[in-house]
């Protein structure tokens, strides 16, 4: 579990070049009485996972109020998203297998629906329009490709977006399909990692209308 998300981290530490804020935290929702924060009931629970990921068999999960890093444009670089409350849940299996390596959701609270909305389309545009290869480095040195794939899921919730990203590195190869899914003025962004293969789109978008559900 450390070195998949210590591998995790350095990943999104090298893709992350400069940060802006996307929005300022606040604790009232603009024109009304403030909301409870999200918490880990918000979350997809470790059963919800196995039951779409069945090898997973007693899946490891940790549960942090980090941010949420988005993409910025094409850029090599991502904007962090902090919302108004924010909350983020990590899976991994016991044993690493050629399937899930780890599955992070990140739950994020905006302070409008337009701002929710804004943020779901940075996704549809990084499909739309960041397609390609992209030649960095895993911020230790080592030479990675990264493989921009377009992936334009069924709507899910009261909008969605996709992408798919492969990770090249050192002989090994990752694949994150990434699903970002709003109902309201909160979203919710699925990463799951495969090793070696592309993770199926069916499991993705299950698990998609599984954190749709606990958000309504």
């Amino acid at each position: 579990m450390r070195r998949t998300l210590a591998r995790t981290l350095a990943r999104t530490l090298a893709a992350v070049v400069s940060v802006g804020a996307l929005v300022a935290p606040s604790p009232v929702a603009a024109g009304g009485a403030p909301e409870d924060p999200l918490t880990r009931t918000h979350l997809l629970t470790s059963d919800d996972y196995v039951s779409v990921y069945p090898d997973m068999r007693d899946p490891s999960r940790s549960v942090l109020r980090s941010p949420l890093f988005a993409p910025r444009g094409c850029d090599d670089r991502a904007v962090v998203v902090r919302g108004s409350s924010r909350i983020q849940g990590s899976v991994s299996p016991g044993v690493r297998r050629r399937s899930v390596a780890l599955i992070d959701q990140n739950l994020v609270r905006l302070e409008s629906r337009r701002e929710a909305r804004a943020l779901v389309r940075r996704y549809r545009l990084f499909s739309e329009e960041c397609v390609g290869d992209v030649r960095t480095d895993d911020g230790e040195g080592g030479r990675v490709l990264l493989k921009n794939r377009a992936w334009f899921p069924p709507r899910v919730g009261d909008q969605s977006a996709g992408m798919l990203v492969g990770w090249f590195s050192r002989g090994s190869v990752d694949w994150r399909r990434v699903l970002a899914v709003r109902v309201g003025r909160t979203v919710s962004v699925l990463d799951v990692d495969f090793t070696d293969d592309r993770p199926p789109q069916a499991g993705v978008v299950t698990l998609g209308e599984l954190a749709a559900d606990r958000l309504r």
